[in-house]
Order: structure tokens, then C-alpha cells, then sequence
């Protein structure tokens, strides 16, 4: 007896699938994975980094069999559309009332990849796996309420759903517009090879495409010059990419918050850094950044943490670590050498203080990657971390 699935209940497992991956439940590297399917988040990363890793291949493969099968993202893997089309049914509203809305998801989508040529990935936030999995790291951790609402653009968009059915998918998804040029670019291949006549009157769409990439282009080279690095001061994750950059190229989809066995990355939250809003921040408060995880790394769809090995970590600086001597309990006559015991990179060595029989911990700044270990472990509390822009 031979099985066949169809198309609306391949869509529904990998609804279960892909919001099950992006709950923080310690999937570790299938943390978010379905972020990697997305050929959208997927181009701009390239363009931006121009490199790609070995999980990139995930976006390629989609993107080729958009050119097998149209919309092949939309009718078999996203979790957005599915979900927007259950709440499109239940509106009472017609899906025509809309209808007068051009189609721009396919205009979104050249404009975002021609400024990711530029090094400004201009509406990757607008992708729906980005969506999606931003909604659910809004609950990593202990997230406040301006954490909650600012991570709540999935429910927005099923609400906007209720009141336009269909909107969302049919006029504005830039993946789907990716996917829509995709089939248009087959069609045309298809024809040149055949060698088919085209008509005088026939609709070509590649000089709109070529004009609004130039558009996005000339676009991202003018926002280049305006965005500046953030000079707040606080610590990224290990490996991340110059601020300039990270801030833009961040989708914000919480698959480093949620893989993180010390649950030391947040969500940055600074009202005076909107541009680096919501982006992971390390917070050595209850933790430190473990000398043998990569997660962060392997999960992160953007980019915008470089993939890094773990024997690479005592090459990869965060920040560095400062002691307030006075405050510390050696400078008190008291035996302590913990900060020296938990530094796994030899970067502290307990020496002469120059004081009758006193001894100090000093650093080594050459070594100190900045990891966290020995301010969390400290009793006197008097190590202070600072962070890279600062040190």
C-alpha cells in the first residue's frame, strides 16, 4: 500500500517541526534550523559576507527546487504561511479586497539583495523565518515586556492577516517574491532556449529587476555611509562580525540565545541603541562563555557570528577582564586563588604584590579572551569585564 502526501499535510508537519526547533529547548545545532532553509535570509548573508558555510547549502537547495516546483518554500516548509492562511480562513473578509495591491514581496526582495551587494541587507528582518523565530526567543530567559512586544511581529502579522486575508503571502513576503522571480527567470530560460517568439506586447519584467536591484544598490552605498558602529559598550558573542555591520545583518532570531548552554546572551535592550535593538548581548552576571562551546557559531543563520572551531576560542577576544586590587581578598591577607584556577586560557598568574609577604592575580592581556570565567567566580566580586570597544 503506497503512501502519498500532499502538499497542505507536508506543510503542517513542518509547521510542528519548525516551531518545535525554535523553542528554547536545548535542541542545540537544530536550534532554529528551519532559519537556514530561507534562500532570502540565505542570498543576503552572501552578498553581505560575500562567503557562504556549509549550511548556506540548506538555502541552495531550496532555492533549486523553486525552480523544480513554484513557491516550493511556501507550499511545503513555511510555518508563516501556513499559520497565515489558517487565520486568512477564519476572516470574514474576501481575500479580494486587497486586490488592487501590486504584488511587492518581488520588488522587497531585489531592493534588500541589491543594498546586501552594498553590504546593507535592508529588509532581511522582513523575512518569515525571521519572523517566526524572533517571536519565540522573545521567551528565552527572563524577558521583559519591551522584550516581548518588540519580538512580536509574528502575532502582528496574523492579526494584519484577519483584517486582509491572504496579504501577507500573495502581495508582501519577500521569500515569496524571491521565489516568484525565481519561476519568472525559469520561464524566460525556458523560452530562450526553445527559441520561442516573443511577442512585441509581451510583459519582460527584467528591466524593472535590473532597476530596482541598481535602486537597492545606489541605496545600501548611501545608508553605508550613515550607519555607525554602536559606542555604547557591551559584549557580543564570540566571533561576531564589526558592529557596523552586525547590527544589520542580525535577523534577530534568537538561535544563539536559546543554544547557549550558560545562558549568557540576551537581548540587547538599550532605548538609546535602537540600531542595535533586540541583537544578542553577553552578560557575565550568572555565567561565563564556556571554553569548549561553539554553539552560538553553528547557529547562527546570518552570519553575523563568524563559524568558529572550539580550539579557536583562545584566538577569539570578547573583551578583557580588570582587577580592582584593593577589593581583593589576597590584598587582605587571605588566602584565595580562584580566579587562577578558573581560568582555563593561563591568563592570570598570582605574583609578588611588592607588600611584605602579599601576593596579587595579574593578567595577562595577551592571553585574556575575555571569556567571563574568573569574575563569576571571584567571591570578593572584584573583577570587572570590559568589553572590546572599551578596553
Amino acid at each position: 500500500m503506497r503512501f502519498r502526501f500532499k502538499s497542505k499535510e507536508i506543510r503542517t508537519l513542518a509547521t510542528i517541526t519548525a516551531a518545535v526547533l525554535a523553542i528554547p529547548a536545548g535542541w542545540k545545532s537544530l536550534t532554529g534550523f528551519f532559519t537556514w532553509m530561507s534562500p532570502f535570509i540565505m542570498l543576503n548573508s552572501v552578498f553581505v559576507l560575500k562567503s557562504f558555510v556549509l549550511l548556506n547549502l540548506a538555502g541552495i537547495l531550496i532555492l533549486l527546487l523553486v525552480f523544480i516546483k513554484d513557491r516550493f518554500f511556501c507550499r511545503y516548509l513555511c510555518p508563516v504561511g501556513w499559520c497565515c492562511d489558517k487565520i486568512s480562513g477564519m476572516s470574514p473578509r474576501q481575500a479580494s479586497t486587497h486586490k488592487k495591491i501590486p504584488p511587492l514581496g518581488k520588488w522587497l526582495a531585489l531592493l534588500s539583495l541589491g543594498a546586501s551587494a552594498a553590504g546593507i541587507p535592508l529588509l532581511i528582518l522582513l523575512d518569515p523565518m525571521s519572523v517566526f523565530h524572533s517571536f519565540f526567543s522573545a521567551f528565552s530567559g527572563n524577558p521583559g515586556f519591551m522584550t516581548i512586544v518588540s519580538l512580536a511581529g509574528f502575532p502582528v502579522l496574523l492579526l494584519v492577516n484577519i483584517m486582509f486575508p491572504d496579504i501577507w503571502c500573495s502581495k508582501l513576503c519577500p521569500l515569496g517574491g524571491l521565489q516568484k522571480i525565481a519561476m519568472e527567470i525559469k520561464s524566460g530560460l525556458s523560452a530562450f532556449i526553445i527559441k520561442k517568439q516573443r511577442a512585441e506586447n509581451q510583459y519582460s519584467p527584467a528591466r524593472r529587476y535590473f532597476l530596482t536591484t541598481g535602486i537597492g544598490l545606489i541605496g545600501g552605498l548611501a545608508l553605508t555611509k550613515l550607519v555607525k558602529p554602536s559606542g555604547s559598550g557591551y559584549f557580543r558573542p564570540p566571533a561576531s562580525i564589526s558592529p557596523e555591520i552586525f547590527n544589520t545583518l542580525c535577523i534577530r532570531c534568537g538561535n544563539c540565545i536559546k543554544a547557549c548552554p550558560s545562558k549568557i546572551i540576551t537581548h540587547h535592550s538599550d532605548p538609546f541603541d535602537l540600531l542595535s535593538w533586540m541583537t544578542p548581548e553577553v552578560n557575565f552576571n550568572s555565567g561565563y562563555c564556556l571554553e569548549m562551546c561553539n554553539l552560538c557559531s553553528r547557529v547562527c543563520p546570518s552570519g553575523s557570528i563568524t563559524l568558529f572551531s572550539p580550539e579557536a576560542k583562545k584566538h577569539i577576544f570578547m573583551g578583557s577582564a580588570e582587577i580592582i586590587y584593593p577589593d581583593c581578598l589576597l590584598a587582605k591577607n587571605s588566602e584565595c586563588d580562584r580566579c587562577k584556577a578558573a581560568c582555563r586560557y593561563d591568563s592570570i598568574t598570582i605574583e609578588p604584590s611588592g607588600e611584605l609577604i602579599q601576593m596579587k592575580p595579574v593578567i595577562k592581556s595577551e592571553k585574556c579572551v575575555g571569556c567571563g570565567a574568573c569574575a563569576v567566580i571571584c567571591p570578593a566580586r572584584t573583577i570587572k569585564m570590559i568589553p572590546p570597544d572599551q578596553g
